[in-house]
């Protein structure tokens, strides 16, 4: 028998996951996601050059749900990540698409 780490871990609260990425050191996870289809999630990224950012993965099920239960029509937040559940692929997902744009016109710097 081998042992195979998991493509798509559970996540941790305050969780650091090293990350074999050519720009990306590391992500930690702020906050264990409740349900990864629905939940809003704190996430640190510390990449290569130095610099670290900081965003908010929303699902889109999570943004109707805060939206509908504060009786906002609208949400927007600086650092907003939006992905379809909050799991290690799909925020790593989110980060190769802000790189390739320039990641610093979408994350907090930290």
């Amino acid at each position: 028998m081998t042992d195979n780490p998991a493509v798509n871990p559970t996540i941790q609260a305050e969780q650091i996951i090293m990350l074999d990425h050519p720009q990306i050191e590391a992500l930690m996870f702020v906050d264990a996601p409740r349900d990864p289809a629905d939940s809003v999630v704190e996430v640190r990224v510390a990449l290569r050059d130095g610099r670290t950012f900081g965003f908010t993965a929303y699902t889109p099920d999570a943004l109707v749900r805060l939206m509908r239960d504060s009786g906002q029509m609208s949400l927007i937040d600086a650092g907003m990540m939006i992905v379809r559940e909050v799991s290690l692929d799909a925020v790593r997902d989110a980060l190769d698409k802000m790189l390739y744009a320039g990641i610093e016109q979408f994350g907090l710097p930290i």
